[in-house]
């Protein structure tokens, strides 16, 4: 089948949906373009076609069996345009936190499927809109997210590893500031220990403590900074996925997560993590204390959360799109 997907960007974060089911489509032998302002960034290796247009348009989406609109902006073109059937795939509940909150409302209220990526995050949009979805979760490529040494091997000293998105940035809901405090706390609780941060956009916090920042442009240069560390810290409020903790996990690195609601798929606290609730910083705290002083634990996370992201693959992900899709052709 042929499937068109207008994208805004390919920047990081949460379109590596997009990059990683589109490689996926192509490799099951499906025709898939994806289509994209002609000065649009691109961060991943795709093998899907990528057609350049000057502006998103009725005009600019070519015809297709399906029509894959992701961020509200791309729905309205996609649907206007009538060239294929549209199924709007959401990668995040936009009206939660755009500014343009009734017009990211209105993309979901098209006559089209919609593809969640988390029983949470179908629940946010049956709640929200009253329309139920098709749940197609993420994956991880465990050839490339896999464990190597730690870094603490050799620098005899424990590291918590951290994906920096600012207020700055607009990121109001990844919770920094949380992380940070919590750093601050456990100097006065644990042995000195290192901060390796990874920031996508470029960030120079000013943070009250050093750290260390990774420059990671790359899946491989990724899978490293995760294990790298022997703790990786995820604080978002809340996210209709969450991929970093998962790859973590298959990177054979202990997580300390909130519960942000799309994470509860594939979190189990206790087993393969420890959960924290949004915003307790006082919890955060105490968690990272216990981890980084218990070495038994801390290993068996790690193990458990290695083995369990074994299953967790693009094309499981790959394989409920073509279903979903072949179901919809036939009615």
């Amino acid at each position: 089948m042929k499937l068109v997907i207008p994208v805004v960007s390919l920047e990081t974060g949460g379109t590596r949906f997009i990059y990683q089911l589109a490689n996926e489509m192509v490799d099951k032998g499906h025709s898939v373009e994806i289509v994209l302002p002609e000065k649009a960034s691109v961060a991943w290796p795709l093998r899907a076609q990528v057609t350049r247009v000057k502006e998103l348009t009725t005009d600019s989406i070519p015809p297709a069996d399906f029509i894959l609109p992701n961020f509200y902006p791309t729905v309205f073109p996609a649907w206007a345009s009538k060239k294929g059937r549209v199924v709007r795939l959401s990668l995040g509940y936009e009206p939660l936190w755009v500014p343009e909150r009734e017009k990211a409302l209105a993309s979901y209220h098209i006559d089209a499927p919609i593809i969640s990526i988390s029983e949470w995050h179908r629940q946010l949009i049956l709640q929200g809109t009253g329309k139920n979805s098709t749940i197609i979760p993420g994956g991880v490529d465990s050839s490339v997210f896999c464990p190597s040494p730690k870094k603490s091997l050799s620098r005899g000293r424990y590291s918590l590893a951290y994906i920096l998105r600012s207020k700055e940035h607009g990121y109001t809901w990844k919770g920094a500031e949380d992380f940070w405090e919590a750093c601050q706390r456990l100097t006065q609780l644990v042995p000195p220990f290192d901060i390796l941060v990874v920031a996508p956009e470029g960030a120079n916090y000013p943070a009250p403590l050093p750290y260390e920042i990774v420059n990671a442009q790359s899946d491989s240069e990724m899978a490293r900074f995760y294990a790298q560390a022997d703790i990786f810290v995820s604080t978002s409020y809340f996210e209709a996925f969450s991929m970093p903790p998962l790859e973590a996990m298959a990177c054979g690195t202990a997580v300390v997560t909130t519960d942000n609601g799309g994470n509860r798929d594939y979190t189990i606290n206790g087993q393969n993590c420890l959960l924290v609730p949004p915003s307790d910083i006082q919890q955060l705290t105490l968690v990272l204390a216990h981890l980084l002083t218990q070495g038994t634990l801390r290993n068996q996370l790690a193990l458990n959360g290695l083995h369990f992201a074994q299953s967790w693959t693009w094309r499981h992900a790959a394989d409920k799109l073509e279903a979903l899709l072949f179901q919809l052709a036939r009615t």
